[in-house]
Order: C-alpha cells, then sequence, then structure tokens
C-alpha cells in the first residue's frame, strides 16, 4: 500500500505497528490516524537524512502543514514541490487545497482544464475538485463526481456526500450521515468540526451541547471549533463562557491561525450587558459593511438596540453598499417578475405572505399563532408562512400547517436568487417582514423586493432601512407624533394597539395557573435578557433598592451555571451603585412552563432602559405581575408603554426616571393590598383590546388591504 492510499483508509482499519519504525508509511499512518506531532517528528526526521528532499515526504509534510492550519509553512514546502515536479498531480493536490484554505478560489478558478486532469485516476485530486464545486455552489457538478466514487465510501467522500446534502439546505440529514464516523475516526479534527457545524445548522437541539462537549474533549480549544463553542455558550445562555472563548479565538486570529468570528465575539459582549462599547468599534469594521455582511446586520440589529445616533449612518452606508453588488442586482431581476397590483375592491380577498426566520418557540411565533388561531373563522386574506430558517428539531411548522386558511412554504434551503424566485412565485400581494435585521433574515430579499408592497412589522424594534420597505406598521404609542426616529419607510399606525396578548391553550402560557405572591419585603424583578441590563438601567435600580431597606432584586438573566456572566455583571452592578447581595439569581429553566411558574418570585416586574420589554411585559402581567416602564423616545424603549397603555395601565408608564422610583417607592408601600390583587391584571388584559386577538387580525387585514390600495393608487 502506498503512502497516499493509507491517507484514504478508515483510521479504525489502520494499526500503525504493522509498518516498520522510521517508514513513510509509518508517518503517513500516524498523520492518518490523527496523532500529527507524532507524524512530524518522523517526517522530518526522514527528510533530514535523506539528500535530495524525498517527494513523497515533502508531499505528506505539505498536506500534514494544512491539517494543523499551519499555511506559510505549507506553501514553503509547495515550492520545493514545485521544484521537483510541478506537473504531479501531488501538487497540484496540494496547491488547490493550498488556495481553498486561503479562500483565493479567484486563482482556482483560473488554472487550467489540464490542472484537474486524472481526478478519475486520484481519488485524493477528485475529492479537492468535489470540495472546490461545493463551495463554488455547484452542487449538480459535485453530485456527479460522487457518483463516480468507489462505493463503499472512503471518510472524505462521506463528509464530502455531507457537505452536498448541507449544500442542499439537508443540514440534519448531513448530521444524521456523518455523525457515526465519529467512532471510526475519533481523532480527525476535520471530521469533529464538519459534524459541529452540521448539528448547530440543523438546530437538533438534544445533540447540541453533547457534540460540543466531545469534540472539545478530543481537540481542547482549537482555533477551528471556537466560533462554535462560542455559539453553544450563547444557546446556552452562558455568555461569560461564550466571551471567554470568542477572546481566545481572538488571540488565534492575531497570529494567522483563524478566523475572528466577530458576530459571535459581539453576541458574547452583549449578552453580558457590555452594550455601550459597540457604538465604538473598529472605524475599518463600520466602513467595509460588505467584508462580512451577518457582521454588518448584527451591528446594525445592536446599535438599534441602543438607540444609537450612529444607526442612521451604518445602514445606508450598509444598504448602499448591497444594492451595488452584481448579485444582488440579480435577486431584483430573478424570475418570476413580482405580481402586479390589481385595481378593485377595499375588501377583495389578498395573499399575504410572512416572511421569519423564527417558526420556533420564540416570541414572533407565538404572537402569529395568537392572531391566526383567534381569527381562523373570519379572516378576509389568505395568509402564507413563509420559512426562511430550518429550526430543526425546534421547530413549530406543524402547528401552523394544521391552521385552516394558513399555508407554510419552505424556502430555508435555498440561497440567494432562487429564494427570492421561490417568495415570488408565491404571487403575494404584501409580503411582511417579521425579522429585520435579526437571525434567519434574508432582508437581501426583501431589498430586491419579494412583492409590490412590503411592510416591517413585530419582529424587528426598528427601521428595516430599505429604500424597498414600504410601510413601517405599529400603532401611536410606538409612533408618537410628531415621530423623530430615523426611518426609510412610511409610518402606519393601526388604530388599535400593535399587537395582541390572547394565548391559545395550546400554548404553556394559554393554560398556565396564576402564581401565588412572594413572602416577606418587596421583590422587584426582571425576566428580560442581560444584553437589555445598561449601566443607566442598573444605577436606576441600585437606587430604587438602596432607598427600600429589605428589597431585593430577582434576576433571571443567563444559566445558573454561567459565573463568569454573573461575575461581570456584580462588578457592573457596584460600579453603579447597585449592591449585589440584594440580588437573587434564578436559573434558566429547561420549558416555557417551568419559566412561567418562576414569576412566584416576584411583585413587581422592572423595566430596563432602553432596550425595553415587550413579550416578557405581556407575561408579567398575564401571571400577575405589573410592570413598571419609562416612556422612551424610540420604538425600542416605547414597546412596554404600548402594551401597558394597551391594557389600560397608563399609570404604571411613567415619564421620567424620578416618576419611575417614585412609583416604585409608592407600590411598596401597598404591598399587601398588590399581593391579594394579583388576579386583577390578567382580568385587565382579557377585558382589553390588549386581550382581543381577533379584532386585532381583522385591523392588520383592514391596514394591509388600504396599503395595497394606496400603492395602486401611487404606481
Amino acid at each position: 500500500m502506498s503512502v497516499f492510499e493509507i491517507l484514504l483508509v478508515w483510521p479504525d482499519q489502520l494499526v500503525v505497528e504493522n509498518f516498520a519504525l522510521g517508514t513513510l508509511e509509518r508517518s503517513a499512518c500516524l498523520l492518518r490516524l490523527g496523532r500529527l506531532q507524532e507524524s512530524e517528528v518522523c517526517l522530518l526526521a526522514f527528510i533530514s537524512a535523506n539528500s535530495p528532499e524525498p517527494f513523497e515526504a515533502l508531499a505528506l509534510l505539505g498536506f500534514l502543514r494544512l491539517l494543523q492550519g499551519s499555511l506559510l509553512l505549507a506553501s514553503e514546502v509547495l515550492k520545493k514541490l514545485e521544484r521537483i515536479d510541478s506537473d504531479s498531480w501531488q501538487y497540484r493536490w496540494l496547491l488547490a487545497n493550498l488556495l481553498i484554505q486561503r479562500g483565493k478560489l479567484d486563482e482556482l478558478v483560473k488554472q487550467p482544464h489540464a490542472f484537474w486532469r486524472e481526478v478519475s485516476q486520484y481519488q485524493h485530486l477528485a475529492n479537492t475538485y468535489v470540495a472546490f464545486a461545493l463551495i463554488r455552489r455547484d452542487f449538480s457538478l459535485a453530485e456527479n463526481l460522487l457518483k463516480q466514487f468507489p462505493v463503499p465510501f472512503n471518510l472524505e467522500a462521506l463528509r464530502l456526500q455531507a457537505g452536498l446534502l448541507s449544500g442542499r439546505g439537508q443540514a440534519a440529514a448531513a448530521f444524521q450521515l456523518l455523525r457515526p464516523a465519529l467512532a471510526r475516526a475519533p481523532l480527525d479534527r476535520q471530521l469533529h468540526v464538519q459534524v459541529f457545524d452540521l448539528v448547530i445548522a440543523a438546530r437538533i437541539a438534544n445533540q447540541i451541547v453533547p457534540t460540543a462537549r466531545e469534540v472539545v474533549s478530543r481537540h481542547g480549544e482549537h482555533p477551528d471549533v471556537l466560533n462554535n463553542v462560542t455559539a453553544v455558550k450563547l444557546f446556552q445562555r452562558q455568555p461569560g463562557y461564550g466571551r471567554r472563548s470568542a477572546l481566545i479565538l481572538q488571540t488565534w486570529a492575531s497570529v494567522g491561525r483563524a478566523k475572528p468570528g466577530c458576530p459571535n465575539q459581539i453576541c458574547s459582549y452583549e449578552q453580558c450587558g457590555q452594550v455601550n462599547w459597540l457604538e465604538y468599534l473598529h472605524p475599518i469594521i463600520r466602513a467595509n459593511p460588505l467584508a462580512d455582511p451577518i457582521l454588518s446586520g448584527n451591528i446594525a440589529c445592536h446599535l438599534a438596540s441602543l438607540e444609537s445616533s450612529w444607526y442612521a449612518e451604518h445602514m445606508q452606508l450598509f444598504v448602499n453598499s448591497l444594492l451595488a453588488l452584481p448579485e444582488q442586482k440579480q435577486y431584483a431581476s430573478a424570475q418570476p417578475l413580482i405580481k402586479p397590483l390589481n385595481r378593485g375592491s377595499q375588501n377583495k380577498s389578498k395573499t399575504i405572505a410572512w416572511v421569519t426566520g423564527d417558526l420556533q418557540p420564540h416570541p414572533v411565533s407565538r404572537f402569529l399563532q395568537h392572531f391566526l388561531e383567534a381569527s381562523h373563522d373570519h379572516r378576509l386574506h389568505k395568509h402564507i408562512l413563509v420559512s426562511t430558517m430550518d429550526n430543526g428539531t425546534e421547530s413549530i411548522v406543524p402547528i401552523f400547517q394544521a391552521m385552516p386558511g394558513v399555508d407554510v412554504v419552505e424556502v430555508s434551503h435555498l440561497r440567494g436568487k432562487d429564494c427570492v424566485s421561490a417568495i415570488r412565485s408565491l404571487q403575494a400581494d404584501l409580503a411582511v417582514d417579521l425579522s429585520g435585521w435579526t437571525g434567519g433574515n434574508f432582508s437581501r430579499g426583501f431589498l430586491a423586493r419579494y412583492a409590490q408592497v412590503q411592510v416591517n412589522y413585530l419582529g424587528y424594534f426598528a427601521s428595516s432601512g430599505l429604500p424597498t420597505m414600504d410601510y413601517w406598521l405599529g400603532d401611536k404609542e410606538l409612533f408618537p407624533e410628531p415621530m423623530n426616529e430615523w426611518h426609510t419607510e412610511k409610518i402606519w399606525r393601526l388604530d388599535r394597539p400593535f399587537l395582541a396578548w390572547q394565548p391559545p391553550n395550546d400554548l404553556p402560557e394559554g393554560s398556565a395557573e396564576l402564581t401565588p405572591a412572594p413572602s416577606g419585603d418587596i421583590c422587584f424583578g426582571s425576566f428580560n435578557h442581560t444584553r437589555k441590563l445598561s449601566d443607566r438601567t442598573l444605577r436606576l435600580w441600585g437606587r430604587i433598592l438602596n432607598d427600600l431597606p429589605g428589597s431585593t432584586l430577582v434576576l433571571k438573566a443567563s444559566a445558573n451555571e454561567d459565573q463568569p456572566t454573573q461575575l461581570i455583571l456584580r462588578r457592573r452592578m457596584m460600579r453603579n451603585g447597585l449592591d449585589p447581595e440584594c440580588v437573587t439569581w434564578l436559573g434558566f429553566t429547561g420549558t416555557c412552563e417551568e419559566h412561567l411558574q418562576q414569576y412566584r418570585h416576584i411583585d413587581i416586574a422592572l423595566d430596563p432602559i432602553p432596550n425595553g420589554g415587550c413579550t416578557t411585559t405581556c407575561e408579567a402581567l398575564w401571571m400577575g405581575v405589573p410592570v413598571i416602564t419609562l416612556e422612551g423616545k424610540h420604538y425600542v424603549s416605547r414597546m412596554s408603554t404600548a402594551v401597558l397603555r394597551a391594557a389600560g395601565l397608563d399609570n404604571w408608564v411613567c415619564s421620567s426616571e424620578d416618576d419611575y422610583y417614585q412609583l416604585c417607592v409608592n407600590a411598596a408601600s401597598q404591598l399587601l393590598s398588590l399581593r391579594s390583587t394579583r388576579h386583577q391584571w390578567r382580568n385587565l388584559i382579557q377585558a382589553s383590546k390588549l386581550g382581543d386577538a381577533s379584532n386585532h387580525m381583522k385591523a392588520l387585514e383592514a391596514a394591509f388591504s388600504l396599503m395595497i390600495n394606496e400603492q395602486v393608487l401611487v404606481n
């Protein structure tokens, strides 16, 4: 067996002792088993003992350097191989892999056709050719090549088959195909990284953490796995640990051994409540938004949550840069063309496409379920839910599929122009963006237009910044007169609250019983995400607790296991005058039912500033806990204001921090009365406009009809 044939054998079929000590075969065997350091020692000793340097040994060393991620050293080896035999398949194979790892695909595209000759003869070269096709998203070519591979597949071919499935949007199937291979190649880091990528992409919730533990136990804090480790820690509500892994990755990136993974790093800081620094990102990041479009969308979301003055400038630069891209112009010209608007009666049935990546246990999908179920027997329009993200085992698509008069279309397996075409083929009169720049969005599709009328609603707390987004839908509380917040859409105010809270019985909140009140001194609390705990919020809460002896603050901000996040928060609290010893930390719960029952620990919920609650405000009232909020100046700081006033609770909305403080003091003086009337808050919701989801859908449909007719007149 040649040394290169050894590199294609399944590791569990190799026994290193079968090869004589010091031979190239033994080096190749060690390399294949994932024992890279031992292989390196053998190879370097063999090469130094032979003159001239043997070609096969150099080729093995070049492959080893690529596996190590040592691209500079790999390049030096390639130069030696080029001088010996630049026409050999081994040299072309390694050069192609080096160019792929460096991201220099243009150089690989420019290679003559002869560069890929002999792919049918040499499996290594064929593997790299398929990998190149997958990177270029030429799935037909990759599939045709894989059909010519020997069966059963070796490890590399199996990984390529999984890559093909994943590229076609079948991440779960790819994970199931590849997962068993870990037992046969337990030290193969590339295999572990790919499996780790797949389980996250497929959102197989019960496998994500076990896979992460297995990968880290095998490969430690290797740069190839750290970005995913950060994502998993954020998934586990452990942003402190996530921040740590993101910073280690930055250290690796500083010496050229990894890509920095900025989106996850930013999220790790933001979820620790350290958000103010986001306004001061390095100018190079802000000035070149297309260097990482996902990062730029991420930054947009965070700047909006801060009410940052940088938001408008960032969005204008980002959107203008997207519009200049050739592929964005291809999206805009995608077939079929957008359905023209029909002149007709305002009451005529229309087709509404709701586009979202959040058909999972998420506030947007929960609200949407309220609206649709309450109006199932009298909706005017046809409603289509368009899912842009595969939510794996967390998907709640079947719930919506079972609703009468509601269609669900999955486009999560499509990319770019194909995704735009699929949504346009629905021939919707109006498309609603429920994601904005949050995770799972395809805002670039809205920039290319899915429908003649497009609406920004519910899932995002700022203007989309898109010139093709026609309306931003809310109410008079979210959009006060005069409307001073920056926006690119036309403002549309409903004549009722912008949402409704009427949970059906099959949702946990629909059947949740009221929780009893806590005992002892007054218990303030907030179940809002840690990212909303700004310094301004902590200062105000510290002032309240300091002036109410015996009072406590109950936070459900992160997992109990995440000591780093609690340490960060404790330090920030002390700097802002809030005694951490007055804080009770609740653990992150596994189910919604357990989460709702934790309201038994709170008398009054405090809304953070400026990024207030919405779903958490509805939940608190529903579970018998009133909410105190400060009326802000932007959508993001007025959501609780809109919810409370929709429930008729205007006197719990404050106009200044002093009013907020005084309301807390006054409520504490009436603690016994407050605790004996917890049932009234749910009753108030049910009797108010906030609790009428059927009326809300009626108002939405009427607004959609008017928007469509308005655009008919304009066009």
